[in-house]
């Protein structure tokens, strides 16, 4: 097992100290240790893990040193691009090095999500010339295989990868929960306000503390669409729900979410359904990995939201000024910023009573139950 300490190290050592991507939980106790670091070290947080690939290239060309592109494998999705159009040696041949986090490896128990990029992460890297290796908890061997893949990249121009295995580091001091408005809390708010109308959650703990607030109140689960996976993309999945039917649909979001995949938002303030609420729960951080900060504390996002055409937006910090909005009096596409502290229970739990495609099942059965719009 490593210590982040050594992991670190080691790259300095061999002049790897530029690092970029976007956090995952199985690379946790690294990046909680990295951002902690400031001598000698450069730290950009991207929004999304194609964003990493662009901002690593701009170092290599500026620098001619290796950058370090940290993922989980999940996002490789959002790299297949920039990686194949940009970095690969048929092109511009851009020597980088990718940490890939490996999320429902075959063989170890993971959530659903995960099941089938777990399943190709190995052949989609091969697929797309990123040589690799798996990394191995010894430290001796671990600077060998840095040293390797570091080699190859600059040899053959081209990036490399080592896949991180769930449990290879050794935990870090948890970082300390600040007093103030939690996501659960004004959660449990806003289903006294909302109603009846359909609810599309985003990834991680947003989606599992609505989970269960639905159980505490003893309510269905057919309302809420909870996106498990694929970061970013529920508000999309709000726009076209709202566009198709006429009752008011509501988007829970988190800062993290709506950096990665900013194009939504005025694409939505473009169609501009009347009946669409965009709701950001911002806590200025990627909770569900370990905390690591999103750059949200320099954004003004109440312009934000109107420049991309949403026709209100309001910033809250307090649970008196979340209760003073009049639900009813919203004029859509609308976005209210709720200002938090990180932080959620010990205990939180995931939905598991029904598989994803049962769940999906129910909540299409409810919007088919709502009036169409024309």
């Amino acid at each position: 097992m490593l210590t982040s300490k050594e992991l670190l190290e080691t790259l300095s050592k061999h002049d790897i100290r530029f690092f970029t991507g976007v956090p995952d939980s199985g690379l946790k106790d690294f990046l909680v240790y990295l951002n902690s670091q400031g001598k000698d070290i450069a730290h950009v947080r991207a929004a999304n893990e194609g964003q990493a690939i662009g901002i690593a290239a701009g170092y290599y060309l500026a620098t001619g040193s290796l950058p370090l592109v940290y993922l989980q494998n999940a996002g490789l999705g959002n790299t297949v691009n920039p990686l194949t159009s940009l970095a690969d040696k048929a092109v511009y041949g851009i020597p980088m090095l990718l940490f890939v986090s490996w999320r429902g490896e075959p063989g170890k128990k993971d959530e659903p999500q995960h099941a089938r990029m777990g399943e190709i992460t190995l052949k989609l890297l091969e697929l797309m010339d990123v040589s690799y290796e798996i990394a191995e908890g010894e430290l001796k061997i671990f600077e060998e295989q840095i040293k390797r893949l570091k080699t190859k990249s600059f040899e053959q121009s081209k990036p490399v990868a080592l896949v991180f295995q769930r449990g290879l580091f050794q935990e870090e001091q948890e970082l300390v929960e600040p007093n103030g408005l939690k996501r659960e809390e004004v959660l449990g708010i806003l289903l006294e306000k909302i109603g009846n109308s359909p609810v599309v959650a985003t990834t991680g703990k947003t989606s599992r503390e609505l989970y269960e607030l639905r159980e505490t109140r003893s309510e269905g689960h057919e309302r809420d669409f909870l996106v498990i996976g694929s970061m970013g993309v529920a508000s999309s999945i709000g726009l076209s729900i709202a566009l198709a039917k006429e009752s008011m649909v509501y988007v829970f979001d988190g800062d993290g979410s709506v950096l990665m995949h900013m194009g939504a938002l005025p694409t939505i303030g473009h169609y501009a359904p009347k009946n669409f609420c965009h709701i950001l729960l911002d806590n200025e951080v990627h909770e569900s990995t370990g905390g690591q900060p999103t750059v949200s504390s320099t954004i003004d996002w109440e312009a934000l939201f109107l420049a991309s055409g949403y026709k209100q937006a309001r910033l809250v910090a307090t649970k008196e000024e979340l209760n003073a909005i009049d639900f009813n009096r919203l004029e859509g596409p609308s976005a209210i910023i709720i200002k938090l502290v990180p932080g959620s229970r010990k205990n939180l739990s995931r939905p598991s009573s029904k598989s994803p495609k049962e769940r999906k099942e129910e909540f299409v059965n409810f919007i088919n139950s709502q009036k169409n719009h024309g």
